[in-house]
This record gives structure tokens, C-alpha cells and sequence, in this order.
């Protein structure tokens, strides 16, 4: 029988092979027999095992049929569910040329990816793993791929929009629509082999087969040789690898720590102080937040005691920086998340339920906050209590906060008021910090910063 701890993931009802629940320390995956056929195919392929063996796909193993199911497999719980619109223009990138691996690989064992979802890939670390084990049925060779689309709009069309024209939110359960797409981009996309064909050329036929029975008639009609699909994969490889941000992209906080007032002893007394702090804590270490990470200077400390560390930060510039520098490391776990915290994703989907928010999803040992409660208080317009109640929500009870008060002298913050000098912010002082502090959280420790007027707080939750 089901466990009663078990959870059914609420996104998993789209799914008519199978059902995904969570229990406290895996994720078990039902098989429904109507998928027996295809899942057999898969097993007797060898495909399953070279994915896992190559970490193609995340790990797994049968286990004991629960009821009502035909056959149930058990993987690791990941560190973190993060969704594609939080990740940088690298993430999405890595997702997509993983997601073509993951294809190839299939194709060479006689299977096909059925769909191309990006909520298919997650990352441990820096290095994408597909997790659906669900996703791949026998090839029927001279057939076309019924998930060209879904790829094109997950992975082709954002990353188009986020190198030609800036940056995108990936707010479409489904990808991006890929004929608003071919009317965004810039008109010499339509120039560009790669963009013409799988973007503005793709779009058209949308249009002209949206019904349907036209659509399949059409199809019918159509010859396609065994050739076609492993030759469209490695096109799509193509126009994915062709796209990169461009190198004259800039942003405020891109470049943070060539342009801080930090002196150099300030900066060593913060990292001394923080370090120390940091290794006295006891308890569990399995979940740290950088808020406000940057390029993360903190978070490489925290990734050396914690096992899972979430970088986030706004800038996602920085967190594009911060990405290709960890994926060239292969680091494991430190996860870069480009999350407005004025505005954190919200749940989406059915009934707001299928992607749960990003602060659902955050229950941290440690959380840290540096250098941030300004920017959110005088650029995001949120009043210190507020920002003290959202860092505790993500806090566990016990878990420890590390905040960073900036005072109205600091320097940073003169410059972020050069231009409101009508405002007052009599709201904003030590005392008013302290006062939101006190009701959630037991002051264990309080640190100026040398040569600063900065202070840093240790923090437990109550």
C-alpha cells in the first residue's frame, strides 16, 4: 500500500503513463499498464542504463508495485526543484543541448523522446540531468517527431529572444508562443538559416495547420525518411550552440565587486567574521540561501559546509557569470537562480498548483543576506518589517539568518538616493531594524564592520 507520508507532486496529472509522488527522502514514480508497452521497449532497449550510466538521466530503481499501480520506480529526492524561468541564458542552454543528447542517445537505442518539456531537466549543481523517466516510447522510423515543437518553444524560441533581444521571462506553461516570437525578434533573424526555419518558418506552418484535421492530412501526405529526425536534432544542436548573449550586454549589479565601497580590510573583517560565524553553527546543514549572491563570494564559502546552496540573485547578468564559471568547475552544489526577491516566482499552472513558488519551495537551515536590505528597501519600496518576515518564511524554525544592516550614511546608499533626496525613509534606522528583528528572530551575535558603518547579524529563527 501507499505510504500516508507520500505526496502526489500536483503537476504530475498531465501524465498518462504515470504519477510522481514525494516521500521524505525519494521520489516514487508509478507506471500505469497503459505504458507497459513502451516501458518494456525502453527497458529491453539497454537505453535506460547507458542514460544513467552516462548521467543522462537521473538515477532510479524498480521497487515494489504500490497499489494500483503496475510497476513503481524510486529516485533520489533532488537537492532542489528549480524551473526554467528562473535559470540564466547558460542554464537554459545547457538544458536544451542536454535535452538533444538525451534525444540521440534515444534514437541510437531505437527510442524517441515523446515530449520536450524544459520541466524535464533539472540541475544538481551546474550539470543538467533529465528526470522524467516517462518521456521516451519505441521510434517509429520515417515518422516526424511530434515534440519539434515543444522544443522549439521551451528551449529555441526564449533563447533567441534573451541573445536578440534582451531578457525574457519564461512565463508560458509551454514555452513561448513561437509566433508572437517570430514577430519580436529583430528582422534579420529572418535572415539567419537556423532562426528562418525553426522559428519564423515553424511559426507559418503553425498558423496555416492550427486545425488539426488539415494538420494530419498533411502529415499523411508527407514522406519522411529514417534520416529525418536524427538530422533535425542535430540542426536544432546547431541554432541552439549558433545563440550567445551579446558581449556588450550591462547591467548595474553585473560588475558588483569592481564597484563596492568596501576597503580592503572591511571586505576581510565581513569574510573573517561571516566564516567564523558560519562554522560554529550547529545542527543540520543541509539547505543554504544566498540572497542577494552576486557572483557569489559568500556562496563558495557556504558550499564547502552546506550540501546544497542556492546563489539568487536578480542581476542576471551576474548569475549568467556566475554559471559559466561554475559549470567550467563542475561544481556540484552551489545552484544559481536568478530570482527577483521584490517579485519571486509565483505557483503557476492548474489551479496554481503545478510549479509551486520559489519560496514554497525554500525551507533553509541557513539564510544569508548581505548587502541587501537596502536595495530592497529603497529601490523595491519594502518596509523593513516586510523583509524581515519574507527571510524568515524561508528560514526553518532554529535555522540561522545572517543579515547585513546598511545604514542611511553608507556611501551605497547615498548614491542609490542621489536622485530622491525628497524622501525622508525616517523608517529606516537600527532601532526600526531591531524592532522587526526581535519578534522572529534571538540575536546570537552582533558585528560592525571594520572600517564600515555596516552591521552584520547572527540570527536564529524563533
Amino acid at each position: 500500500m501507499m505510504s500516508s507520508t507520500m505526496q502526489l507532486c500536483p503537476g504530475s496529472f498531465r501524465d498518462s503513463a504515470g504519477q510522481v509522488f514525494f516521500s521524505h527522502n525519494s521520489v516514487v514514480r508509478t507506471i500505469h499498464k497503459n505504458f507497459s508497452h513502451s516501458w518494456q521497449a525502453c527497458v529491453e532497449s539497454g537505453f535506460l542504463q547507458h542514460a544513467v550510466e552516462q548521467g543522462l538521466l537521473l538515477p532510479f530503481k524498480e521497487v515494489e508495485a504500490v497499489a494500483g499501480a503496475w510497476k513503481t520506480l524510486e529516485s533520489p529526492l533532488l537537492p532542489f526543484v528549480s524551473y526554467p524561468y528562473e535559470w540564466s541564458f547558460g542554464q537554459l542552454k545547457a538544458a536544451a543541448l542536454h535535452t538533444l543528447d538525451v534525444l540521440d542517445a534515444a534514437l541510437a537505442h531505437g527510442l524517441i523522446l515523446r515530449d520536450a518539456t524544459a520541466y524535464n531537466i533539472q540541475f544538481i549543481g551546474s550539470k543538467p540531468v533529465f528526470i522524467d523517466f516517462l518521456s521516451f516510447e519505441p521510434w517509429q522510423k520515417g515518422r516526424p517527431w511530434k515534440a519539434y515543437g515543444q522544443f522549439c518553444r521551451h528551449f529555441l524560441a526564449p533563447l533567441a529572444m534573451m541573445a536578440l533581444c534582451g531578457k525574457l521571462l519564461l512565463n508560458w506553461l509551454d514555452g513561448l508562443p513561437l509566433s508572437l516570437v517570430a514577430q519580436l525578434l529583430p528582422s534579420r533573424t529572418r535572415l539567419m538559416p537556423t532562426l528562418a526555419l525553426h522559428i519564423h518558418m515553424h511559426a507559418k506552418l503553425e498558423n496555416k495547420y492550427a486545425d488539426a484535421r488539415t494538420a494530419t492530412k498533411k502529415l499523411k501526405q508527407t514522406s519522411f525518411s529514417e534520416n529525418t529526425v536524427p538530422n533535425l536534432s542535430q540542426a536544432l544542436r546547431l541554432a541552439v550552440e549558433k545563440l550567445h548573449l551579446p558581449h556588450s550586454l550591462h547591467t548595474q549589479w553585473g560588475d558588483y565587486y569592481t564597484d563596492t565601497n568596501y576597503t580592503e580590510a572591511a571586505a576581510r573583517d565581513k569574510k573573517t567574521w561571516i566564516e567564523t560565524a558560519v562554522g560554529n553553527i550547529a545542527g543540520e546543514k543541509s539547505l543554504a540561501i544566498d540572497v542577494g549572491a552576486n557572483t557569489a563570494v559568500y556562496s563558495q564559502f557556504l558550499a564547502s559546509v552546506y550540501k546544497q546552496v542556492l546563489a539568487v540573485d536578480v542581476d542576471y547578468l551576474a548569475i549568467e557569470k556566475l554559471y559559466a564559471q561554475l559549470a567550467q568547475q563542475e561544481n556540484k552544489n552551489i545552484l544559481p537562480l536568478v530570482i527577483d526577491f521584490c517579485n519571486p516566482p509565483a505557483a503557476i499552472g492548474w489551479n496554481n498548483e503545478e510549479r509551486l513558488s520559489f519560496l514554497e519551495r525554500c525551507q533553509a537551515d541557513y539564510v544569508s543576506a548581505l548587502a541587501l536590505v537596502h536595495h530592497l528597501r529603497f529601490t523595491g519600496g519594502i518596509p523593513l518589517p516586510q523583509i524581515v518576515r519574507c527571510l524568515a518564511g524561508i528560514c526553518k524554525k532554529g535555522g540561522i539568518l545572517v543579515f547585513e544592516f546598511v545604514p542611511m550614511e553608507d556611501s551605497q546608499v547615498q548614491r542609490m538616493l542621489a536622485a530622491r533626496s525628497d524622501e525622508t525613509f525616517s523608517d529606516y534606522t537600527m532601532e526600526s531594524c531591531l524592532s522587526a528583528i526581535e519578534p522572529l528572530f534571538t540575536v546570537l551575535e552582533q558585528h560592525p564592520v571594520a572600517e564600515s558603518v555596516r552591521t552584520l547579524f547572527l540570527l536564529q529563527k524563533n
